[in-house]
């Protein structure tokens, strides 16, 4: 845009008068720079105001039968709630008397303006819109679009979480039909554009298109490491009104800075992290030979996951070996370079120890365990230590890279290597592979996170568990886009708490990218509101950003953003056991053998999630009822209450004819596991019962070999988890409540569904 020197003119001259933000006549004058539209206006300077005079200029210059008049002041933000917007009937003598009353009243005013009345109704949805930007340190300027007016900000909360406004991060508008999807999933555009029922299309999208680009361009030049000294933080327009076919603003508001010099940080070679990934060696520095210190634990660990010893080193000077494990006294003197070195290690030791793995040249990949790097007050100092010894490590190796600190550590299944710190007798660690369920890999900023997960699911067994602690080189994002290649890969869980600059806009692409290849990507996004905020910083030293731009940006580019952990946890259950799966309805078969669990899923029943049952596939299940003897207790229908009285086998031949029917997408089993009817224990609890002979084994090979989700439900206490899980091994996603699996199915499906 040629006129961007014009406005840094503006900001320029504001910037000198001590100002951070712009007059609305300021913010009209970027708009016209912009090639947007504002209304046409008159300036009267409050301090030589001649109000009989200013009123005869109004009235004959501004067309219609009203105008508005509006006060100009730094002082004043909110006019309107000031009494500061009247629209008055375009007559001298009114406009005199409204000119006398508001200068009067803000003796303090700059200006009083006379504004075009724009003919629309305030009330309508669609005809007044917002429109914003802002700088954000994650995701680069940020575009928003949601209903305007003086109501915005209630009727936004009154909408369902999610629905409005919409938010399009700059740097990915430019790229192929980005504004046309923006606007075809903005709730206020609808009213708009005449989609929503009852309402006739007031303005074209392309007049939309103006406005977006035109605030995008703006904000893309004016940012921090751009071209330009000044920066803008905020640019709004509210509202922004639709009238005979055009948008016009009639308010703005454009906030702004010195902008602040440098880019995106300097991130670390994707053979680095590649390393990390796929490793073949592996040291240890930190261990203690007389006590089990936490180094000496993960050596231990090593080990016993079946990674090398041959490959598997401790650097320690002076001893030969701890735990037959050889030892190096410096990395200079390791017989090959390692790809993965752990550092664990009091925090004082860590910037002369990864300065020493810098200089050595026999190291490729740093996971730094150490705490206290810049995360914790008084640490400061230590961190830029930190950051420059890795800076001079790149000079001479630049495949150095560093995970941490703060991490607890990485697992990698397929490499049979476990650098967690947790001893085995505390936590059954992630090795092996659930043949049933996708490859999958978990990438968390918080360590305790994965091992809680992981403890309270132990069928999960990922691939890759990696914990990335407060990111001082490589990042969540880093570790993303190295494993969203791997084709083989098919669900990634992240656990995101805050953003290097740049990094949410990266995250955002890299999960962009992971969604096209089919992948599917479960995320929880910590620091939620200003507690969680400062929360976050004080255990990663990373920016907490906005949760509602980053839960929108991220569900667009593709990811299912869980609300709670425990929705984390089941979402991530029903991607590992479904991805992969082509889901191409949502009619789906519910069945229990308590009369409260019907019931329940019934109620919740909605949206794609639908529970519909034709003739023939209800004349099947009565001969699997009447061959049980069941005919004469229940009918065949959609939720089936089966009662306690029926069999394993009456539950398998049932659950056989729904998943071989293709009126069925999948199906949701919850059986109250008390009944004498079913074998639910495992037979040395009771002998007379045996849960490996149960339908569940059948179900879940049928299920698979129609590839088709089965979820089920055990609605019971804690005698009953070994049935739990044995439907997990079996690689079926379990509840223990059915009216929360509906909820979490009817998600996950819409997911699923939108590709």
């Amino acid at each position: 845009m040629e006129n961007f020197s014009a406005i840094e003119k503006i900001l320029e001259q504001a910037g000198a008068q001590g100002r951070s933000s712009l007059s609305e006549p300021e913010v009209y004058q970027v708009m016209a720079l912009a090639g947007l539209q504002a209304p046409k206006y008159l300036l009267y300077p409050a301090a030589l105001l001649d109000a009989p005079s200013a009123a005869l200029d109004a009235v004959s210059r501004l067309a219609g039968d009203k105008l508005v008049l509006k006060l100009v002041s730094s002082k004043t933000l909110h006019k309107t709630e000031a009494g500061g917007v009247k629209v008055l009937e375009k007559i001298a003598p009114v406009v005199e008397e409204a000119l006398r009353a508001m200068a009067a009243k803000f003796p303090e005013a700059e200006a009083l303006m006379a504004v075009e009345f724009l003919p629309h109704s305030a009330f309508a949805l669609g005809e007044e819109l917002l429109l914003g930007a802002r700088a954000d340190g994650a995701f680069g300027p940020v575009v928003t679009l949601g209903p305007g007016g003086t109501s915005a900000e209630g009727l936004t909360r009154a909408l369902r979480p999610g629905t409005s406004p919409s938010v399009m991060p700059v740097h990915l508008a430019f790229e192929s039909e980005a504004w046309q999807k923006f606007l075809d999933a903005n709730w206020a555009w609808g009213y708009t554009a005449g989609r929503a029922r009852g309402a006739k299309r007031l303005v074209q999208d392309a007049e939309m298109f103006r406005w977006l680009d035109g605030f995008s361009r703006v904000m893309k030049h004016f940012r921090d490491g751009g071209s330009s000294a000044w920066a803008i933080e905020e640019f709004e327009i509210n509202p922004l009104a639709a009238s005979g076919g055009k948008l016009t603003a009639l308010d703005g508001v454009l906030r702004f800075r010195k902008a602040k010099a440098g880019g995106e940080r300097s991130k670390p070679s994707a053979q680095g992290v590649n390393s990390l990934l796929h490793t073949k060696s592996a040291a240890v520095v930190g261990v203690s030979e007389k006590k089990m210190n936490m180094a000496r634990i993960i050596a231990n660990n090593i080990v016993k996951a079946g990674f090398p010893k041959e490959h598997t080193y401790i650097i320690k000077d002076g001893v030969a070996e701890i735990d037959g494990i050889k030892c190096f006294p410096s990395p200079a003197a390791l017989p090959e370079k390692v790809d993965m070195y752990v550092v664990a290690v009091p925090s004082p030791e860590v910037p002369r120890v990864i300065a020493e793995a810098g200089d050595s040249g026999k190291v490729n990949g740093v996971v730094l365990i150490s705490g206290g790097m810049g995360e914790k007050a008084g640490s400061e100092d230590m961190g830029r230590t930190v950051v420059e010894a890795l800076a001079s490590a790149r000079k001479k190796n630049p495949d150095f890279a560093l995970s941490g600190g703060n991490s607890m550590g990485i697992v990698l299944n397929g490499a049979k290597l476990n650098t967690f710190f947790i001893p085995q007798y505390k936590l059954e660690h992630p090795l092996g592979v659930n043949p049933f369920l996708a490859k999958t890999a978990f990438v968390s900023q918080s360590g305790a996170f994965v091992i809680s997960t992981e403890s309270k699911m132990p069928w999960l067994k990922p691939a890759y568990s990696i914990t990335v602690g407060n990111q001082q080189d490589v990042t969540v994002p880093d570790y993303v886009e190295r494993l969203a290649e791997e084709e083989d890969l098919k669900v990634l869980l992240v656990y995101m708490e805050g953003f290097k600059p740049g990094d949410g806009l990266a995250l955002a692409k890299v999960i962009a990218k992971a969604r096209a290849k089919g992948k599917q990507v479960v995320l929880y996004k910590a620091g939620r509101t200003a507690v969680g905020c400062k929360a976050v910083m004080g255990h990663t030293a990373s920016i907490a950003g906005d949760y509602l731009v980053t839960r929108l940006i991220m569900e667009g580019a593709g990811a299912l953003v869980a609300e709670t952990f425990d929705d984390f946890n089941d979402l991530a259950a029903l991607a590992c056991s479904f991805a992969g799966y082509e889901i191409k309805h949502g009619n789906t078969f519910f069945m229990s053998n308590a009369g409260f669990e019907a019931a329940g899923m019934a109620d919740g029943v909605a949206g794609l999630v639908t529970a519909d049952m034709g003739k023939g596939v209800a004349e099947e299940m009565e001969g699997t009822l009447k061959e049980f003897k069941l005919d004469s207790l229940v009918d065949a229908k959609n939720p089936l209450d089966i009662t306690p009285m029926a069999s394993d086998g009456a539950i398998a031949g049932v659950v056989r004819t729904a998943l071989a029917s293709d009126e069925f997408s999948g199906a949701l089993v919850s059986m109250i596991p008390l009944t004498a009817m079913m074998n639910t224990l495992p037979a040395s609890a009771a002998p007379q019962e045996d849960f490996e002979k149960s339908f569940l084994k059948g179900a879940a090979e049928a299920a698979r070999a129609a590839r088709k989700p089965l979820l089920f439900c055990v609605a019971a206490g804690t005698l009953y988890e070994p049935y739990c899980a044995y439907a997990q091994k079996l690689g079926l996603p379990v509840f223990r409540s059915a009216d929360r699996a509906v909820k979490m199915y009817a998600k996950y499906l819409e997911y699923a569904r939108r590709g």
